[in-house]
C-alpha cells in the first residue's frame, strides 16, 4: 500500500528556508568576525570587566525607566562615561564594531524579506481569478 506524501505547508517551507538562511549567514565574513571578537572579549579579563560593568549600568537604567523614574543628568553622564571607557579598550571596540557590522547584515536581510512580502502583495491576480460580471 503506497502512502501519500503531503506537500509541506507554506510555514514549514518558510521555516526550512530560514534555517538555510541562518547557515549561509553563519558563513559570512561579518559573522565570523563577530564570533572571533566575542571570543577575544571573553578571554580578556579587562575587556570583559568593562562590558559587564556597562551591561550592569544599562540594566539599572532600564529598571528606572520601567519604574517610571526619570533619568538624572548623573545617570546619563555615568552611562556616557562607561560607554566611552569601554570603547577605549581595543578589544571591546572591535567587538562592538563587529556586532554593528553583522547587525547591518541582519537589518538588510529583514528589509529584503519585507520587500518579498510586499512584492507578493502587489502582484496582479491571475486571469483565472478575475471576477466575471
Amino acid at each position: 500500500m503506497k502512502r501519500e506524501v503531503k506537500p509541506l505547508a507554506k510555514i514549514d517551507t518558510a521555516l526550512e528556508l530560514c534555517v538555510q538562511l541562518g547557515k549561509i549567514l553563519s558563513e559570512t565574513e561579518e559573522y565570523q568576525k563577530m564570533k572571533q571578537a566575542e571570543a577575544n572579549l571573553l578571554h580578556n579579563e579587562e575587556a570583559r570587566r568593562l562590558v559587564e560593568g556597562l551591561q550592569q549600568l544599562q540594566m539599572d537604567i532600564q529598571k528606572k525607566k520601567l519604574a517610571g523614574i526619570p533619568l538624572s543628568e548623573v545617570d546619563k553622564n555615568n552611562m556616557k562615561e562607561a560607554e566611552a571607557r569601554a570603547l577605549e579598550n581595543p578589544i571591546v571596540k572591535a567587538s562592538f564594531e563587529a556586532h554593528e557590522q553583522f547587525q547591518a547584515i541582519m537589518t538588510l536581510v529583514s528589509t529584503k524579506i519585507r520587500e518579498g512580502i510586499r512584492g507578493t502583495e502587489l502582484t496582479p491576480p491571475d486571469d483565472d481569478e478575475e471576477i466575471s460580471e
